[in-house]
């Protein structure tokens, strides 16, 4: 049973995020939500509600059409639980790439997204209904997983998901840039197949829930470092 859910971003974690940003920088947020980035500057996304609450914000599908913005126009591109939504996160990744200078990427953790009861109402299903990809950090790439119903009937031996939620930071997968935003898609066909019978599926499954662990394990010491030297 899960008792405390983070959905939302980590106040430790979020103030060292921010201390990237530097002085000056044009920050652009992508799908601001309820809490806006602070140090944002400028926002984009696909609704008239966040459209009418925010100052220069521009209604964008990222899934498929090309962003308003010049070539490296933002110092700082902010996108926190955006990427796990998209049909297609590759196109978004890739302007996000042709605009950006560097920036933070943050979506749901392999853990989160391969646990029962996060998603609202604590239900039976995994992870969170509404995501189209399983996506997780290592060596420095960001990884892009269908996320398909099949994960429903996949069992981890010594599956103790629910105790790894316990730290709030095991719910995201943390990924910064520089330049250029670095993806790995899984295709099947290609990285994957025969989903029911070699089990390719569930091995990338493992091997991405033992890279998120870690992941995770590696902000926390980010922000740990942060704090004492602030």
């Amino acid at each position: 049973m899960i008792k405390n859910k983070y959905w939302g971003p980590i106040k430790e974690n979020l103030e060292y995020v921010s201390s990237l940003v530097k002085e000056g920088a044009k920050v652009l947020e992508i799908g601001p939500g309820q809490i806006p980035f602070s140090k944002a500057t400028h926002f984009c996304g696909w609704t008239q509600e966040e459209k009418n609450k925010l100052n220069n914000y521009k209604i964008v599908d990222v899934a498929k059409h090309i962003f308003p913005y010049g070539n490296k126009e933002f110092d700082f591109v902010y996108c926190r639980h955006v990427i796990e939504d998209l049909w297609n996160p590759m196109h978004a990744l890739e302007e996000i790439s042709r605009i950006a200078k560097e920036g933070y990427i943050e979506t749901p953790s392999p853990v989160c997204e391969m646990s029962k009861q996060v998603d609202g109402g604590s239900p039976s299903y995994r992870g969170y209904a509404h995501h189209r990809y399983i996506v997780w950090y290592d060596a420095n790439v960001l990884n892009l997983l269908p996320k398909f119903p099949i994960v429903e009937y996949i069992n981890f031996s010594g599956d103790n998901l629910h105790k790894i939620l316990e730290n709030p930071y095991q719910w995201c997968t943390f990924y910064y840039f520089n330049n250029e935003v670095k993806y790995k898609h899984y295709q099947m066909g290609r990285e994957m197949d025969f989903v029911l019978y070699d089990q390719s599926y569930p091995k990338i499954i493992e091997k991405a829930l033992n890279a998120g662990i870690e992941n995770a394990n590696h902000q926390i010491k980010k922000v740990e470092n942060f704090k004492h030297d602030k």
